[in-house]
């Protein structure tokens, strides 16, 4: 087990690492209420809590945004990706049809 002073110190630098309660408990043998009870009382806890969700937030963002576009991809295998030639040769095209309609329709 830990000592006093150690293991606080310790915890307060995992969880400022990101780790969870849980995962403080098991690497310093310490039980999770004291943990918790502990890292609450810090005054910065506010702080590195809101950073810690802002950090969840934007891995969320990004894990739906690839899952989204593997779901686009699954639905529509043989059509092809949109992409900025794509975009351009189609806007190529309508604008030879629309020239060919007006001057020589």
């Amino acid at each position: 087990m830990a000592s006093a002073d150690n293991w606080k110190e310790k915890a307060r630098e995992y969880y400022q690492d990101g780790l969870s309660f849980t995962d403080i408990e098991a690497l310093l043998e310490v039980s999770r209420k004291s943990i918790s009870s502990y890292i609450k009382s810090l005054p910065e806890y506010g702080r590195i809590r809101e950073r810690r969700q802002k950090g969840r937030a934007e891995r969320r963002r990004e894990y739906k945004t690839e899952k989204q576009r593997q779901y686009r991809q699954q639905a529509s295998p043989g059509i092809h990706a949109v992409t900025g030639d794509t975009i351009r040769r189609e806007h190529e095209l309508a604008v030879m049809e629309l020239s060919r309609e007006r001057y020589h329709g």
